[in-house]
């Protein structure tokens, strides 16, 4: 009998891949090219990322979770910038995720941003994903200043490891998934109040280019829509053999 449920599930995994807009897949990073310093969209939606970093410094690629993950340094101040896109802020429901391999514990690293420079008065718009000190923190801003957040608890997100991170915004609440299981869950406040900038992948851009993410990123994933539990665990799954 365990071995029928067994292959049962590897079918599952197997079989193939519901389209990208009947899941509410806005964009997908897979990081496994990034050709004359771009990273392709893999929806086609044409979401697709420039590299950046100080200096002379160029795209790394290295054997990630699915396929090959970005390899980015702090000290190079190492990002990817999408252009602004409308479909990036949605408004009531959104799911970002991502596998990450964090250098450090004692770091905060931007994981994904929509947010303009927080310096100065809010309202400051958008939403951003970060590690912070081994925890995952999704936070947002809403016009009337506001600034809701969850975050995970303390080494839910060890260093050194791959953990696959999500939030779920879907209106009303704001959930944090760690490796397809939920671990926070807290209270909106109001819309994410929309940010003319666009989306920024392992760094927050603002005044003072802080928070570079130093690890692995891989498989970046945005839907416009909140995914139910098991629709996270399984796009956290979904590629790999």
């Amino acid at each position: 009998m365990q071995r029928y449920l067994l292959q049962i599930l590897a079918l599952l995994l197997l079989a193939p891949a519901a389209r990208a807009d009947d899941r509410g897949l806005l964009a997908h990073w897979t990081m496994d090219e990034a050709s004359e310093g771009i990273v392709r969209d893999a929806t086609g939606r044409r979401h697709d990322a420039t590299f950046h970093a100080t200096g002379t410094a160029r795209p790394v690629l290295e054997p990630g979770i699915i396929g090959k993950a970005l390899r980015l340094r702090e000290g190079e101040q190492a990002f990817l910038s999408v252009a602004n896109f409308a479909d990036l802020m949605p408004p009531k429901g959104l799911t970002a995720m991502a596998w990450i391999k964090p250098s450090a514990r004692n770091k905060t690293y931007e994981i994904l941003c929509a947010k303009g420079d927080k310096s100065g008065q809010p309202p400051w718009p958008g939403w951003r994903l970060r590690f912070h000190w081994t925890r995952a923190q999704f936070q947002y801003g809403t016009a009337d200043g506001k600034e809701p957040r969850v975050e995970s608890a303390a080494w839910s997100v060890p260093a050194g490891f791959w953990s696959h991170i999500a939030a779920v915004h879907n209106g009303t609440s704001m959930r944090l998934y760690i490796n397809g299981v939920e671990k926070a869950v807290a209270p909106v406040e109001g819309e994410i109040m929309p940010s003319k900038r666009g989306l920024i992948i392992g760094n927050y851009i603002g005044r003072k280019n802080a928070y570079a993410f130093d690890g692995l990123l891989d498989d970046v994933k945005v839907f416009g829509r909140a995914l139910t539990a098991e629709e996270v665990f399984t796009e956290a799954v979904r590629g790999m053999e």
